[in-house]
């Protein structure tokens, strides 16, 4: 545990990639030194405590001063507003002194430039991003390019985004066996905290209609997200998604056109040896329980990237439809992890 990371932003993925490294006490490698946010730390810790989809942390919380105190380890917590430059000056001088190495940023709204005055500053020597960050050195999705990292070129990099990391597991393995020609894909996804309970303005007016109500069409970059780390498929992708008023689990309809005929047989057995050999961990395959369907409210928890539904595999010649399930935030935040790790062992 002698690498030293920060978190900076404490929404849904911040605090799940906090939530899911506390509960793998095997795999943690790294030392957690400073957690940023806006929001006061009493409700920070309370928000981290009590969780609407999970449940109550599985470990204590306590607050000491400006220490966020998990599971026994004190975490340092700097509260800040970038709008208010006296504070932002404090808060950049207090990050300076605890000689991070890796910052992961989980904003989802920071821009390059900003980044990178921050590593010239030498506030941390990497930064890891839980988006698709324009301009970044790279985009890593665990178990499909991530060993492409260097170490002397890559240091604003992102781990992709719950979808990307869905995805590109699957069209991996069907292009690399079989090629890929076109593929469609449909995710219908649980509401994001930027909808609305009740209609108002959004910047994208048909997110700004009521979250529960209706079931919103709207576009989604998982096409680019796989063609980042696959980048032979770029032009090859196409996708839309339809936003639903559930909490968590999302869920890909992947229709494929290939290059080479396969059988339904074959399929299931490469999906197979993946999910036990090189996706051990990644990909999981499904048959229901006792004969029966699952449901989405049964993945959730599951660390999986993608879960393929097997009874619902459809194979004609060389073309291919899977559906496709994952926790969009337990399984995204536990790649999250791996690819830090990754940069850690890189130091």
């Amino acid at each position: 545990m002698d690498s030293s990371i920060g978190v900076i932003g404490l929404g849904r993925v911040g605090r799940s990639i906090l939530r899911t490294y506390f509960t793998q006490p095997n795999k943690r490698h790294f030392n957690i030194k400073v957690l940023c946010d806006v929001m006061p730390i009493s409700q920070v810790a309370y928000l981290l405590a009590q969780d609407s989809t999970y449940g109550s942390a599985p470990y204590p919380i306590q607050i000491e001063d400006d220490q966020l105190i998990i599971d026994g380890h004190c975490i340092r917590y700097l509260q800040v507003d970038r709008r208010q430059t006296h504070k932002e000056k404090y808060f950049l001088t207090e990050l300076k002194k605890l000689n991070l190495d890796i910052l992961v940023n989980a904003t989802g709204v920071a821009q390059i430039d900003d980044l990178r005055h921050l590593i010239s500053l030498d506030i941390c020597k990497k930064i890891l991003c839980s988006w698709n960050i324009s301009g970044g050195d790279a985009s890593l999705v665990y178990g499909v390019n991530h060993h492409i990292y260097d170490p002397d070129n890559h240091h604003i990099v992102s781990a992709s985004t719950c979808t990307g990391n869905a995805l590109a597991p699957l069209l991996m393995i069907l292009d690399k066996h079989f090629g890929v020609e076109f593929s469609r894909i449909i995710t219908i996804h649980p509401a994001l905290s930027d909808q609305h309970i009740l209609d108002g303005y959004h910047k994208h007016s048909h997110l700004g209609r009521t979250t529960a109500a209706s079931v919103i069409p709207t576009s989604t970059n998982v096409a680019d997200s796989a063609a980042l780390a696959l980048p032979q498929l770029k032009g090859k992708l196409d996708s839309f998604s339809y936003r639903v008023p559930t909490e968590i689990v999302s869920i890909m309809d992947i229709s494929a056109q290939l290059t080479q005929a396969t059988t339904l047989d074959d399929i299931k057995s490469l999906f197979i040896q993946y999910e036990k050999d090189q996706l051990a961990g990644i990909i999981h395959c499904d048959t229901g329980s006792f004969g029966h369907e699952k449901v989405s409210i049964d993945f959730i928890g599951t660390e999986f990237s993608s879960i393929v539904l097997m009874n619902h595999l459809s194979v004609n010649n060389k073309n291919i439809g899977i559906s496709v399930m994952h926790d969009n935030e337990r399984g995204y935040c536990s790649r999250a992890l791996d690819i830090l790790n990754v940069l850690v062992e890189k130091l």
